[in-house]
């Protein structure tokens, strides 16, 4: 019985036998890429929820083009649906958006940026013609 330490003995057929399968693999096509050690590169995470601005009318059920705000790289902007209300900003209104699977809606505007705000008084956020708008109050 040889030992752990003695050399490996090949007969001549199991020799070539070892043989025809290195060259076999040698000259096979590979069927994958080679090994490699290189760092791997994790992609960036999608953003599902997003800062956004937008101008003019934005009513219920409507789909608006908005830019994201904090970001000058194209693309910048994405088109968000409103399922929740009317909007009708005087100016470029602010507005938080967030996604569902592929398409944006909006979650929040910004309703210090609705007609009828005031940061004094007492005021109430109303329905008008299916907008948003805040109405002043007065005592009685």
């Amino acid at each position: 019985m040889a030992s752990p330490r003695d050399p490996t003995q090949f007969t001549r057929e199991s020799a070539e036998r070892i043989a025809n399968v290195v060259r076999a693999a040698e000259l096979a096509v590979p069927e994958a890429r080679p090994l490699s050690f290189e760092r791997i590169e994790t992609p960036q995470k999608s953003r599902l929820f997003r800062v956004c601005t937008f101008t003019g009318a934005w009513s219920i059920n409507a789909t608006k083009t908005v830019t994201f705000k904090n970001q000058t790289a194209t693309p910048n902007t994405v088109a968000a649906v409103n399922l929740f209300c009317g909007l009708s900003p005087a100016a470029s209104c602010d507005v938080s958006i967030a996604k569902e699977g592929t398409a944006w809606y909006l979650v929040q505007p910004n309703v210090t940026q609705l007609p009828g705000y005031s940061s004094s008084g007492t005021q109430v956020l109303v329905i008008v013609s299916g907008n948003l708008r805040f109405i002043g109050t007065t005592a009685c």
